[in-house]
This record gives structure tokens, sequence and C-alpha cells, in this order.
């Protein structure tokens, strides 16, 4: 498995900041099936049925972008509802069609780019609809320095994407179970000091952004994968990378990242794991 995952890009060989990391991607094949076993689907039903309310929400100037998504997802042999449904019904059903999670933003009347709905039900420690409305540099404001290192930079891309051309990037954090759904309303133990090899996961995000060509709104969609810290620590160079990331990130973004408390635990972890070789 560790084989078939860049782990080269996703940790990038310096000291530890933000990055934008972006490439171009195709959409096509990040919103197409991986799971053949049928699990995530299977889990993505259940969270949109049971408490829809909580994973899915939009407002009225999302419609536009969500039902042309919706005749995208039909082009890959998803099974959504009829244009002439209702907005909620269409997004209550895209939602668990597809593996990803996947939100609009679009610019408003100055150009800033909304969060203005989604269908999220494998959050990183966030809730979807806490962000309804809100301009991409408040939805990214608990990122400890990210605003003031990246916030122009991001804005200006967004402004700037072509029409149905895809870009991706990764994303990287670490959690103490192997759960997809890490909605902050959810009880989770944290990472500390007394984790073991076996307590962690990495949990990549792999992210694509595609402005649509009539809506003019960005589709975001995000890919969940977990894979066990024992695993990626296998791989000789990962290993490496990682262990230099978790040593300079700065107390704030540690602290970001839920790693503070485990730090020295993490690194003794790699260290064990690089002079078992």
């Amino acid at each position: 498995m560790t084989s078939e995952i860049p782990w080269t890009r996703i940790f990038p060989d310096i000291d530890h900041r933000w990055i934008m990391g972006l490439r171009q991607g195709d959409f096509a094949t990040f919103f197409r099936d991986r799971d053949l076993t049928g699990e995530v689907r299977v889990e993505r039903r259940r969270w949109f049925s049971d408490e829809p309310e909580k994973y899915a929400a939009l407002l009225p100037e999302a419609a536009a972008g969500m039902r042309e998504t919706c005749a995208l997802a039909r082009t890959l042999g998803a099974q959504v509802a009829a244009v002439e449904s209702s907005p909620l019904n269409q997004l209550l059903e895209l939602g668990p069609a597809w593996e990803p999670d996947l939100v609009w933003m679009h610019p408003d009347q100055n150009g800033v780019h909304r969060l203005l709905g989604g269908a999220v039900c494998f959050p990183s420690s966030w809730a979807m609809t806490d962000m309804l409305g809100r301009p991409m540099s408040e939805v990214h404001h608990l990122v400890p320095g990210l605003n003031a290192l990246l916030a122009r930079q991001i804005d200006t891309f967004l402004t700037k994407l072509n029409p149905g051309i895809a870009w991706q990037r990764e994303n990287w954090g670490l959690s103490r179970d192997g759960n997809l759904n890490h909605h902050p309303s959810r009880p989770r133990v944290l990472l500390d000091e007394t984790i073991r090899p076996d307590d962690v996961w990495v949990r990549l995000e792999h992210q694509l952004l595609l402005k649509l060509p009539n809506s003019g709104s960005v589709l975001f969609g995000i890919r969940l994968e977990l894979v066990p810290l024992a695993d990626m620590l296998a791989d000789r160079e990962a290993a490496r990378r990682f262990t230099r990331l978790i040593a300079t990130m700065s107390p704030s973004a540690a602290q970001y990242k839920g790693v503070a408390a485990a730090r020295p635990a993490l690194l003794a972890i790699a260290e064990a794991a690089e002079a078992r070789r």
C-alpha cells in the first residue's frame, strides 16, 4: 500500500511550513469509485440518512453549482435526483453517491470566495455547517499563520482558475483511530504522550479544485485515506521527512495539528522504526 502513496510529495523535504502544493489533476479519476468493498458509500449513506442536517447544507447561491455538479456526476454513472428535484434533495442524493466529500465556493460581489454549501460526512475536526457563508480567510482562520502566509495567494488562485481544469493537492494529519468521520460533535481519543505505534493513523486528504464552467462556482472535493503510521514509517524516505516536519513544527502549528502533547512520543516511535531497519 505504501508504494502507491506519493509520500515524498505529501511530506516535502523542508522544515514545516504551510504550502499549497498544487498540481493539475483529473476530475473523473478523482471522483470515480475506488473502494471495491463498497463500505465507504455504505457509511456515507448512513450519516446522510441519520443526521442530514449535520452533514449536508447549502445556501440558495449554491444551487446552480450543485445542479451542475449533479450533471457531472451522472456522466460518471452516479445515481442522483432528477433536475426538477429540490436542491436539498439533490444534495442528499449526491452526498452518498460519491466517495469523496464536496463543498462549493463562489465569489461574492467583491470577488471574495465564500463557502456556500456541501456534503461533508468525513470531516477532519470541523463542521461544514459552521462555515456556511464565510469567506475562505475565515474558514482558514484557525490554521495558525496560514492567512498571513497564503490568504492572498489562495484567493488569487481561486479567482484565476480556468473553468474545467482540475487542480489537486494533499493535506495530512494524524489521528488516534481509523474512523473516517471526525465531526467535532463525535467523541474522540486525542493524541498524547501515551500513544503506541499501533494507535496512530496518518489521515490523508486528497483534495481537488474545479471551477465549474456554467455557474462559475468552485467545486472542492475531499477524498479521505487512512494509513496506519507503522505502514508509512516502513518507507525510509517518508519516515525521514515526516520526522523532520514533526520536529520543526512551531508550537502553534503542533497544537493545531493535534500533536503537541504527542510530539516526543511520535519522534521516539519514528526513531525506533529507523533503528529496526
